[in-house]
């Protein structure tokens, strides 16, 4: 099914012409949008271009008529104040002809128009210096018909012509320029509406793809979703069969364990019982008998009260007797002064009285011996263990705390039930199992109902 999933979208996704095409759109777009733009910048630069032209010429005329005026002023009046905007004037001169020959730099055609300019406005400015001199020089007569022989009036008329001919040059190179970018925004206009109108049609195109492909991956979806919901149906299934698997395999065990200790205790008690008896026996007729006798029915006899020594501790540890007789508390008592004498480490205890059902109590039993076994496996130098039993939220808690002198945590579970089997095993009776690190070592702590 995911094959053919994957082969369902594979082809709805797959449109050979789609992705060229869109690219394509977009590439043109980006083009037809750029070629306007550099277009209409250029048109409008060199507008631009020619208004600062004509603003630099006007402002060289201006600049010549202050002069004159000045000129005039002083001519008529002799006052120093006339004499300042003519000395202001012929200071900005050359400035302001560096500033019109850097506006016309890029401009070939209108060179020759610039150099005469700059000729005209020299001519000028020295027949205005020239006429200020003489009348400074008190040659008063001198200036004025210098002034009535109208050479200054022909410099301006000439410049006011050129200038006259060059703005109407100005005039059709912008007209050029208004059309070209009328022209540029026209073509833009028209690319731009194509363009849309293709990236519609694929829009539609991909809407309609999209449907397809919604209309695929929900159909698709819903078949997942029913997989999905059978493989949890079917996992769900195997969960209760597992969990009854194991329910019964722990059944089995104590079951098995207490058909064992029932073995041991009635079969090998027995036959130790009865060899016990014959030694005493053997012991009582061989009176008088060599030393070297003795010793070895001696040997006999303790060979045989260890044996019955180890088959009560087996017993007790397949299937405990005072757990069924004398309660959970008295069997963990017993468990850990068993324990600590075994191993020679001292174990801390504190149990509350508690009354709980069967399987709860061998429950706790069995997890507590666990993890004593563990750490029996894993014990250092100095190793401490606290086992605990407390009532706790509605149900009893039972921890075993331990940590070695070294530093070594000996409470990981290895081999026998282990985590896992420790925490199928609380499972089954509706507990809870939690491991980790304490303020005093490794602690498994277990949480079981009351009943």
């Amino acid at each position: 099914m995911a094959m053919q999933v994957t082969e369902s979208l594979d082809k709805l996704v797959r449109i050979r012409w789609a992705t060229p095409l869109v690219v394509a759109v977009a590439v043109a777009f980006l083009a037809v949008n750029e070629i306007g733009y550099q277009r209409a910048a250029s048109g409008i630069s060199s507008g631009e271009e020619i208004y600062n032209q004509r603003v630099e010429v006007r402002r060289l005329q201006l600049l010549l008529q202050a002069a004159e005026a000045g000129q005039r002023g002083y001519l008529l009046t002799g006052q120093p104040e006339y004499r300042e905007p003519f000395e202001q004037a012929q200071a900005q001169l050359e400035p302001q002809l560096s500033r019109i020959r850097a506006f016309f730099a890029n401009d070939p055609d209108s060179q020759d128009n610039v150099r005469e300019i700059e000729d005209l406005a020299r001519r000028k400015m020295s027949e205005l210096r020239t006429t200020v001199g003489l009348f400074e020089s008190r040659n008063v007569e001198g200036a004025l018909e210098l002034v009535k022989t109208g050479i200054g009036r022909d410099h301006m008329r000439a410049l006011d012509t050129l200038v006259t001919n060059m703005v109407a040059h100005e005039d059709i190179k912008l007209a050029y320029s208004r059309q070209n970018l009328l022209n540029t925004l026209l073509v833009n206009r028209a690319g731009i509406a194509i363009l849309v109108l293709v990236g519609l049609l694929l829009l539609a195109l991909t809407v309609r793809q999209s449907r397809s492909l919604d209309a695929v991956r929900d159909d698709q979806r819903a078949q997942l979703q029913n997989e999905r919901d059978r493989l949890e149906h079917e996992v769900e299934r195997r969960t209760r069969e597992l969990t009854e698997l194991a329910r019964h395999l722990q059944f089995v065990r104590e079951d098995e364990r207490g058909r064992l200790a029932r073995e041991l205790h009635d079969e090998l008690g027995g036959l130790l019982t009865a060899a016990k008896l014959d030694v005493a026996r053997v012991k009582s007729r061989l009176k008088g008998g060599p030393p070297e006798v003795f010793e070895r029915i001696g040997h006999l006899s303790s060979s045989l009260d260890a044996g019955i020594a180890l088959k009560r501790r087996i017993i007790e540890d397949l299937q405990p007797s005072t757990l069924t007789n004398l309660g959970l508390t008295a069997a963990l008592d017993g468990l850990c002064a068993e324990f600590s004498k075994r191993l020679e480490i001292k174990v801390n205890t504190s149990f509350d009285e508690v009354d709980l059902a069967d399987d709860v109590r061998l429950t706790a039993y069995r997890v507590v011996q666990e993890a004593l076994t563990n750490v029996a496996k894993h014990a250092g130098r100095g190793v401490r263990v606290t086992v605990r039993l407390a009532w706790a939220a509605g149900g009893v808690e039972v921890s075993v705390v331990d940590s070695g002198g070294d530093g070594t945590e000996v409470g990981l579970p290895s081999g026998g039930l282990g985590l896992t089997g420790m925490s199928e095993r609380a499972a089954l009776r509706g507990g809870r199992l939690r491991t980790g690190r304490s303020d005093d070592g490794f602690a498994v702590r277990l949480w079981l109902p009351a009943s």
